[in-house]
This record gives C-alpha cells, sequence and structure tokens, in this order.
C-alpha cells in the first residue's frame, strides 16, 4: 500500500516557475510541498548541460525580479549567462529562502487523480508514494518532453547517442566525428561548440535558421554599478513591454526611413547583437508585415553569403523561411562552417533515410559516418510535458483528451473540468522572455488560490478553482487571432506543434505581448475573477 501524504498544495518542477511558486504558497502560509524529476533545482536549465549551453537573453533580465538583494548581489561576469552560471542562480534563490526543505528531487509525478468526493488530488509518483493536496500545481516546463525522431536502424549505431538534453560530461567528443540533427538553438549552439575541437562536424539541418551574432563580452564594474542602480526602472520597462527582453521596443515602421538608414540601423543591431533584439528592437512590424520581414532576411542573408566561404556550404545554411521563429544567437556559427572539418546537409534535399553501425545513411545514398549522434531535435514543447502524466479530472476525463484538439486554458493558468488544477508558466502562456512571464503566471496562480482559499475559511463556498470552457476558448480564439496577424503563423515552428509529427496545429503561446497579457490578469483580479469559479454553487445548494 502506497505511503500517503497530504498537503495544502503541491508543485511539480522547480525552474523558473515552480520555484517562485513554492516560494509564493510558503508566503500564503500554506503546507506546501514540491517535487522534481531532477536532483536539484534549475528546470530547463538543470537539464541541458551540453557544451555551449548559454541563455540568449541578456544576463541582467534572465533572472527573478523580486529579490531585488540578488539583482544586485548574485554574480554574473557576461552579458550572458552560462548552464552553469544559472544552475548556481537557482541553487542560490533555493538556499536563501529555506526552498529546499521543501523539495524532493529524483521524484517524478506519474498520475494524478481528482476525486470529486474530497475535492483533492490524488497525486502517484515514481517513489510509490501517494501525495494528497488541494491544489495541484504544475511547473513542468515549456521544453521538458524530449522529442527523438524515429528513424530506421536507430539501435543498431555502435557509437554514443545523445538528445541534447540527456547530454552528460562522460560523453566523450573530442577528436571526434560528430553528427549534431536539429538546427533549433540547442542545435546551434552545440555545432557551434563541438566543431571546434571535433575531428569533424556535420550539421544535419531542416530548418536552416537565421542566427544573430551574440555579442558575448565581459560586464565592466561601471556597466554593472549602472544596470543595479536601474534596477527598478528596468524592470518597470521589462513588464510593460511586449517582449520583455529589456529593451525599448521601437513604434518605428521598417519603411519610415530611407534605405541607408535601414541598412545602418540593421548594421548596428547586429553588431550589438542578440537575435531577439534583431527582431524585435530595431522595427516594429517585422514580425507582422511581409515586406519588412523579407528587408530583414534580405541583410542576414547577405550576412551569410559574406562569412561563409564555401557557396555549398553557405546555401544549405540560408534559410527560405519567413525570418518569424524564436530568433537564435551564437557569435561563431556561420564562422565554424569555414573550417575545413566542419559540413552541413540539407534535410530537405537528402532526408536521413537510416542509422546504421557505422553511422547515417541519407536518401543521395552517402553514409555519413560518425562516432557520435546528438539529436538537437527539441520538444514535444507547452502540451506535450502534460501528456506523460496520466491526468483525469471530472468523471475520470484524461487530460490528453480534453486536449485533443489542441490545448486550451483561462490565460494559461487552468482548464475546464480540471479543478485545482493550476498551470504555472504553460499553453496559453505569452511569448516573451521566460522569466518575467513565469513570474506574472506564478503572481497570477497564488492571487488564485489565495482568492479561494478566503472563499472555503469564509463559507461562502468550497473554494475549487475551476476556468470555464467559454473562457478558455474566448482564450484560444484570441490567442489564435494575434498569431494570425503575425508571420510567426506562417513558419511551422512549435509554439503551433508542428515540429512534432501527427500533432495538432493550434497556438500554444500567446503573440500580443507580456504587457498586454498582464494588463488583462490586472482586469481579471480587478473584476472578481470572471471567467473561474470557485465552488460557490455547491456551497448554497
Amino acid at each position: 500500500m502506497a505511503v500517503e501524504q497530504q498537503y495544502d498544495a503541491l508543485v511539480v518542477g522547480t525552474g523558473f516557475a515552480g520555484l517562485y511558486e513554492l516560494y509564493l504558497l510558503k508566503q500564503l502560509g500554506l503546507n506546501v510541498k514540491a517535487i522534481d524529476s531532477a536532483a536539484d533545482v534549475g528546470g530547463t536549465w538543470y537539464w541541458n548541460r551540453y557544451p555551449g549551453a548559454r541563455s540568449d537573453v541578456e544576463s541582467h533580465v534572465y533572472r527573478y525580479s523580486w529579490d531585488k538583494d540578488l539583482l544586485k548581489d548574485s554574480p554574473w561576469p557576461n552579458n550572458y549567462l552560462t548552464q552553469p552560471e544559472l544552475q548556481a542562480y537557482f541553487q542560490e534563490v533555493a538556499r536563501k529562502h529555506d526552498l529546499y526543505q521543501h523539495i524532493q528531487f529524483n521524484t517524478e509525478l506519474k498520475e494524478a487523480r481528482w476525486d470529486e468526493s474530497s475535492n483533492t488530488w490524488k497525486a502517484k509518483v515514481s517513489t510509490g508514494e501517494l501525495i494528497v493536496v488541494r491544489y495541484l500545481v504544475t511547473g513542468i516546463g515549456l521544453v521538458h518532453k524530449k522529442y527523438l525522431p524515429d528513424i530506421p536502424g536507430l539501435n543498431t549505431f555502435k557509437g554514443v547517442i545523445s538528445h541534447s538534453a540527456s547530454w552528460t560530461p562522460e560523453i566523450q567528443w573530442k577528436n571526434k566525428r560528430i553528427a549534431v540533427v536539429g538546427s533549433g538553438a540547442s542545435g546551434v549552439q552545440l555545432s557551434s561548440a563541438l566543431a571546434e575541437s571535433a575531428k569533424a562536424l556535420t550539421h544535419f539541418i531542416r530548418h536552416a535558421q537565421y542566427v544573430l551574432p551574440a555579442s558575448l563580452r565581459p560586464v565592466l564594474p561601471e556597466e554593472r554599478k549602472e544596470i543595479n542602480d536601474r534596477y527598478e526602472e528596468i524592470w518597470n520597462q521589462v513588464f510593460a513591454s511586449a517582449t520583455a527582453f529589456g529593451f525599448v521596443e521601437p513604434a518605428r515602421p521598417t519603411f519610415s526611413v530611407s534605405d541607408e538608414e535601414r541598412e545602418a540601423i540593421f548594421q548596428d543591431l547586429w553588431d550589438q547583437g542578440n537575435g531577439f533584439r534583431f527582431l524585435f528592437g530595431g522595427f516594429s512590424d517585422l514580425a507582422t508585415d511581409e515586406a519588412a520581414n523579407k528587408e530583414a532576411i534580405s541583410f542576414i542573408h547577405r550576412k551569410i553569403k559574406e562569412i561563409v566561404k564555401d557557396p555549398k556550404k553557405a546555401k544549405v545554411l540560408t534559410s527560405s523561411d519567413w525570418f518569424a521563429r524564436r530568433p537564435l544567437t551564437d557569435d561563431k556559427y556561420y564562422e565554424r562552417f569555414n573550417q575545413d572539418n566542419v559540413f552541413a546537409v540539407d534535410l530537405k534535399d537528402t532526408p536521413i533515410v537510416e542509422i546504421t553501425p557505422e553511422g547515417i545513411i541519407t536518401s543521395d545514398e552517402q553514409v555519413h559516418e560518425v562516432d557520435l549522434i546528438v539529436f538537437a531535435t527539441g520538444f514535444d514543447a507547452l502540451d506535450g510535458s502534460f501528456y506523460n502524466i496520466n491526468f483525469k479530472g471530472r468523471g475520470g476525463k484524461s487530460l490528453e483528451e480534453h486536449w485533443a484538439d489542441g490545448p486550451r486554458t483561462h490565460h494559461g493558468a487552468t482548464t475546464s473540468d480540471f479543478p485545482n488544477l493550476l498551470i504555472a508558466n504553460g499553453p496559453g502562456a505569452p511569448f516573451s522572455n521566460n522569466p518575467p512571464a513565469a513570474e506574472e503566471g506564478a503572481r497570477f496562480l497564488a492571487d488564485l488560490i489565495a482568492h479561494a482559499e478566503e472563499i472555503r475559511k469564509t463559507g461562502q463556498g468550497t473554494g475549487v478553482i475551476e476556468s470555464t470552457k467559454e473562457a478558455d476558448e474566448e482564450w484560444l480564439k484570441a490567442s489564435t487571432q494575434v498569431a494570425n496577424a503575425t508571420l510567426f503563423s506562417k513558419t511551422p515552428s512549435w509554439f503551433f506543434g508542428e515540429n512534432i509529427p501527427g500533432k495538432k496545429v493550434s497556438p500554444r503561446v500567446f503573440f500580443g505581448g507580456l504587457g498586454t497579457f498582464r494588463t488583462a490578469l490586472a482586469e481579471i483580479r480587478a473584476n472578481g475573477f470572471p471567467g473561474f469559479t470557485f465552488g460557490e454553487d455547491s456551497a448554497t445548494s
């Protein structure tokens, strides 16, 4: 018989959203526990330990805003944070706020069933324990469920295979023949980092990307002091902005300036570095206007041609898609292909047909002999991680069945028919810099729970939180309308589930901006949480 534990709330995951949610629920005075399948805090930044793993959001805003002392004192020597630095930051937060004592690591949520007779969730975990709680809060991560393509012969390879999110320090890669499959953020960073000391590296690319410089550099003491002195102003701007990346988004359309001035602005953005800055920090319409987007594409294409000396390699690296995926950042990626030991394969022209003991065979019958294959093939993002867990809501309905036509949430917080299942930074959350988006979502969940607790304790209702089907559908409709007004909707990506074969295509993020999202949540609070029920009827029936 399973050992039973009882708490007011269970938080699943201890990345940016889950760790902060644990802190907030502690502040509410709830008896709360957190679990994580990892051995330590950090979420994405615990699992992604591959060479070159680094944030592509600048260090001073890729962190929590709510701990003012850590904002000023936490070390970050460069303008971007490496994986070890981010892991250390999460550990520092957990130690300072005494969160470790509430977290059980190496523990995976396997099943959670809603018990209507007791208004509780009964959660079974991998250790065999049964955890009974009123509030089940998921901070399981936007990009956690790894996607590995089904390729014939995968199990026959005699070398080493790893997914980017399964990399371990024991993997030997120096002076090895390496294949990197996939060209998202991890694929670009891995190719750039591994190419330096590989015997040979071949990057297998299905969708060529637009990779902007990072301009990685040390942060000088006087610059750090200025940032510390301006943090109040900086975070006010972050939370009011659309993308929340710490720079002001201009209202200037692309064609409001001359050709010469536009070229100069693009060059300045290129020199400053950062893919997000290039897409959102120079002009207001690159993500919405096709002609404007083509101007940015033309500039980046010219840069690729200028940097990559081999025309055949440059052709593989030159995207024909809209510049409307998550923009990527790396200082050496294009330059690596000038090395004699670095190659590029276009998987649209010559797809992988088989993996053999010796390596990878493409449709042109070429055998790419390798010692190490790294799948940087991404994740079943946003809603995919939920399907690893057997969630059963009202009437025993599964969450996977409930979301068969794509995930539906009320402003990313809840979904109908799954009472007191609260979602921290999942489907329906805004597309923006992740830490402030996670913060905003976590604060809203804490407010929902505080409101439910007040209703329950005053006898006005059961305090069971549930969104209405109408509210879920309205948010999906609003998210779809906003997405359709952007070029993101015309560019296949994980934002819509298009990277997973057979997955329902549907918007999984809100492209309307963090500032707009934050205003919407404020209005919901001010108007008594419309679209949510709190068990009021059951108390008076």
